[in-house]
């Protein structure tokens, strides 16, 4: 796999954060945010009904409903993308946007900042917190938005961008909050407590684990509440806070769970497995990712599900855990996939570019940044795709949020070649190509001449323009000429082939035009 230099700063980072926080001095985790639950009565499973992705017409929160599936109604078909806008947001991002029902974007900056974005790239507002901002955004119903930080506190925004309230949890908050049909807000914490919290910023119950709490809340159809802990159980509890049973990993779980819609819940571990658990907490199957885990998974219509690990694969799995296909990039995939009505899966990785894949596996189409994916893309009503990416510029970062669209674009024909077929070492020659794009879009050339230099791409220039393009060999031989051109959309075509002899003697021509 190939790692530059960038992604491994990412990567260190990231890991740092976590160990600087398993080092944390004992008597946090005896501070009053530490306390105990009272002894509770148990309570009878009482049915209620939770969101789910039928029920969404928008992404309020990561993986876009309260079991985590990943599912949006919308889309756009298309084979290819164009990019609409993106925004720079300061600096490293790993918080994943969320989408209201107005189409305003709401994503968190480790700048310390959380920012609402017009649906046109243009800032509603920002906020700024007492910590990095990793936990990504929930949307309540009354268009509430909730939003964890590094400085320990749980803040709560009106839509206007105005503080409605704040509570302390006492350590940083990467998890991201949960609504429940009541207005719950479900939040874990670093100080191995997960928490639930009325909608007046009251806190309700506390439930503590053994270790920290970055995995965010999964509900099901029942009120019961899923989550990961760093102590290598996923939990489940009653709507009351008290424990219904936990289940044992052979890893810390940083990963969200995700419900099917049979009720299996699905977990990753950074043991490098994918579980899939039955709802009274035993095991239904495992299967072996490779490497550590910690996306969430995404689950298709049909049962499907999708995941992503640290060896930089994405994998299809049956409901029945065999493996469909994989899916290999070159760095981690930490961002959890979002799957559009057409069945099109959007994945980023830490190699910076966005890809959609087809459900058989085969790529539709991809996205280069520039930077590294660690967000979670989210699907909006007129099937843009949002997410961040982070550009290292030692000693700092700049992060951005993107909007792709996707479009119908054909690629532009295969360019035709013209010039001398033959020559002499160390004197330059004219080649000229030419190529439509049936959209009518501009094109650009790339000339790559055979000896290890190439044009770059020119400049765009109206579909059926001839270039020209000079060239001079310096040793004898064959040489092969390519050539291929691009439209604006970045759609490419294929290359077209040349061939050229450099000798001391010879010098020919290829037409009419260059025997003069």
């Amino acid at each position: 796999m190939r790692i530059n230099y960038r992604m491994k700063v990412t990567k260190l980072l990231i890991l740092a954060i976590f160990i600087s926080s398993l080092v944390l001095p004992a008597f946090v985790a005896a501070s009053s945010f530490n306390r105990e639950l009272k002894e509770h009565n148990f309570v009878d499973e009482l049915e209620v009904t939770h969101t789910s992705a039928g029920d969404v017409d928008l992404w309020p929160m990561l993986q876009h409903d309260t079991k985590h599936t990943g599912l949006s109604l919308f889309g756009k078909s298309g084979n290819w993308r164009a990019e609409k806008w993106n925004k720079n947001i300061g600096s490293m991002v790993i918080s994943s946007p969320a989408i209201d029902k107005n189409g305003t974007i709401y994503i968190g900056s480790n700048n310390w900042n959380f920012y609402a974005i017009n649906s046109n790239g243009t800032k509603k507002w920002s906020y700024q917190t007492g910590g990095g901002v990793s936990s990504s955004p929930a949307i309540a119903e009354d268009d509430t938005i909730y939003v964890g930080s590094e400085d320990g506190k749980l803040y709560a925004f009106y839509p206007n961008g105005f503080k409605k309230w704040e509570l302390n949890l006492g350590m940083w908050v990467y998890s991201s909050p949960t609504i429940g049909d009541n207005g719950t807000i479900y939040v874990g914490s670093t100080n191995n407590n997960f928490y639930a919290v009325n909608s007046n910023g009251t806190l309700k119950w506390i439930f503590h684990t053994g270790g920290m709490v970055y995995s965010s809340a999964a509900i099901d159809e029942y009120g019961t509440i899923y989550f990961g802990s760093h102590d290598r159980y996923l939990y489940a509890l009653y709507s009351n806070g008290t424990l219904k049973w936990k289940f044992q990993t052979g890893g810390c779980v940083k990963s969200p769970p995700s419900i099917g819609s049979d009720g299996t819940i699905y977990i990753c571990s950074w043991d490098g497995y994918l579980y899939a658990i039955n709802r009274d907490g035993s095991r239904k199957w495992r299967f072996n990712t490779g490497d550590s885990a910690e996306t969430s998974p995404t689950i298709a219509e049909d049962g499907t599900i999708y995941v992503g690990s640290y060896n930089g694969k994405i994998f299809s799995i049956t409901p029945d855990g065999t493996e469909n296909w994989w899916f290999q990039t070159d760095n981690w995939v930490i961002s959890s996939p979002a799957i559009d009505k057409y069945g099109v899966i959007y994945v980023g990785s830490l190699d910076g570019i966005l890809y959609a894949l087809n459900t058989d596996g085969t790529i539709r189409w991809k996205f280069n940044t520039g930077g590294e994916i660690a967000t979670s893309p989210a699907i909006g009503k007129d099937g843009k795709i949002y997410f961040g990416t982070h550009i290292i510029s030692l000693p700092e970062f700049q992060a951005y949020l993107y909007a792709i669209e996707p479009i119908d674009d054909a690629p532009p024909d295969k360019p035709s070649i013209d010039g001398p077929t033959g020559g002499k070492p160390h004197m330059e020659y004219k080649y000229i190509a030419v190529a439509k794009d049936s959209d009518d879009d501009n094109v650009s050339y790339f000339f790559d001449w055979g000896d290890d230099t190439n044009s770059g791409w020119t400049e765009f220039v109206p579909s059926g323009t001839s270039c020209t393009q000079s060239h001079t060999w310096i040793n004898q031989g064959t040489y092969k000429i390519k050539c291929k051109t691009k439209d604006t959309f970045g759609a490419e075509s294929d290359w077209a082939m040349f061939e050229v002899e450099i000798s001391r003697n010879k010098i020919s021509y290829n037409s009419f035009f260059y025997s003069y």
